[in-house]
């Protein structure tokens, strides 16, 4: 019981002190609760969703990072935290919220929890490598299915699992001890069931969206752009798709897999997205959940819409490097020339000396070398980032740049390379505990890291090659 931080009953408190990293509706879509880094989790009342009321607050040691109620009880909220708990709760209106069990000794952090049917079971997902099965109420460790990157629980108790090779797999735990596969095309980010449990959607790193039976046989799919997808969640009569991208924004698909609408703020944190009620919920980077009205994509509450980010570009020789899609270019305007392309959308591009092109999709960061005189590549190399990159920056020189790289979540990565050697990386820099909005490079030494609340850093490069603050 030591996970209790504290209880807030009644408040209508101003919300999360920091990102909100999970949410989930209760089935009748009456009740939202949110979880967040700041190790709290708020349980709002959206029976009018324009205005959301926030009825309870508790939290934990830890940041929560997934939320789920209870299938069989409307009162029950499961937790899992980065300090490698799950935790259940009752959740009543007229009463503190109150701990009821703690499963506890997973060997990383509760990244994921789905309950199965039944009410009794729940799997956590732990650090993104493995799942853990519980009896929750008798807190009895039933044992673990392997190699779990992604996890969802069908209405009729099918799990469905992504591995780290990609492998889709749904296994019976009850009925029968096998599992069958599917090998997607792309790696896969996050699956839904379907409220019907008949069809599986695969949220893919291509843009793609793959649809398949119970069987895992492809149903259909649809490419909705080349901007990775991130999350995906079914509307609650499983007559749409709602798609977090990492643009970011939210995307809502009829059932084959048609655009209906898209919605994009420069605070989206589509880790988490849920729908019900007619309501669409995604986290953010801001401390109070996002909520569209789900036929329209209308931003609800405080949520307010912009315009997609524009195209990337650098200075470079008098013109620019950018990238339109997949497609990194260079030359003034009007006049650029096209460089190399990369399998999904660039997010991001950098420059330095007017030789080194930096450019990132996904978790691919390409590093080029050309020549003095023209557009030719001299030399080039690919790093694979840990996480899927949102900004880059370059310092130093030509010779020995060091590729500096911000993820989507919170962290900062860098490289040091040598372009007749293996790169020095990537290294972990820090965190950012508002999420990384921007870098900025202010010369070949320093550069400005600025988070979503508009607190900025300043990193210099030393003479040893390391960046600090």
């Amino acid at each position: 019981m030591s996970s209790i931080v504290r209880v807030t009953v009644g408040t209508g408190g101003p919300a999360h002190a920091a990102p909100v990293s999970c949410v989930a509706f209760r089935a009748d879509g009456g009740r939202l609760a949110s979880g967040s880094h700041d190790r709290s989790v708020i349980v709002w009342d959206t029976t009018d969703p324009h205005r959301p009321a926030m009825v309870a607050e508790f939290g934990n040691h830890a940041a929560v990072l997934s939320v789920a109620w209870n299938p069989a009880a409307a009162d029950l909220l499961a937790t899992g935290a980065a300090d490698g708990t799950a935790a259940v709760w009752r959740v009543v209106d007229d009463r503190p919220p109150s701990l009821m069990k703690v499963l506890s000794g997973h060997p990383g952090a509760v990244t994921s929890v789905a309950w199965m049917p039944d009410g009794q079971h729940l799997i956590c997902q732990i650090d993104e490598s493995r799942a853990a099965v519980w009896n929750a109420f008798g807190e009895t460790y039933l044992g673990e299915l392997a190699d779990c990157v992604r996890l969802a629980v069908s209405p009729h108790g099918l799990v469905a699992t992504v591995g780290s090779d990609r492998l889709v797999a749904v296994r019976d735990l009850w009925r029968d001890p096998g599992r069958i596969t599917y090998l997607p095309s792309a790696a896969v980010e996050d699956c839904a069931w379907s409220p019907d449990g008949t069809t599986l959607a695969l949220a893919c790193a291509d843009g793609t969206l793959e649809l398949l039976d119970t069987n895992l046989t492809p149903i259909r799919s649809a490419r909705i752009g080349d901007t990775p997808l991130r999350a995906i969640t079914w509307s609650t009569d499983g007559a749409s798709l709602i798609a977090g991208t990492y643009d970011p924004a939210l995307v809502a698909l009829d059932a084959i897999g048609r655009p209906q609408w898209r919605q994009t703020d420069v605070r989206l944190w589509p880790r988490s997205v849920a729908a019900a009620g007619g309501t669409v919920v995604s986290s953010t980077f801001g401390g109070r959940p996002h909520l569209l009205v789900q036929a329209t994509g209308q931003p609800l509450g405080s949520a307010t819409g912009t315009q997609p980010p524009a195209d990337p570009a650098a200075p470079f020789r008098g013109g620019v490097v950018a990238a339109t899609g997949r497609i990194v270019t260079a030359g003034p305007a009007g006049e650029r020339h096209p460089l190399w392309e990369h399998e999904t959308r660039v997010a991001a591009v950098a420059a330095v000396g007017d030789r080194v092109i930096v450019s990132a999709a996904h978790r691919a960061v390409r590093v080029m070398l050309l020549s003095d005189h023209d557009l030719v590549v001299e030399r080039g190399i690919t790093l694979q980032s840990p996480e899927p990159v949102k900004a880059v920056a370059v310092l130093g020189s030509p010779e020995a740049p060091v590729v500096v790289a911000a993820s989507h979540d919170f962290r900062l990565f860098s490289w040091t390379l040598d372009w007749f050697g293996m790169p020095a990386g990537p290294r972990l820099l820090g965190e950012f505990g508002f999420g990384i909005a921007a870098l900025t490079r202010l010369d070949d030494h320093r550069l400005t890291a600025t988070d979503h609340h508009g607190e900025m850093v300043i990193l210099a490069l030393g003479s040893n090659g390391a960046l600090s603050a």
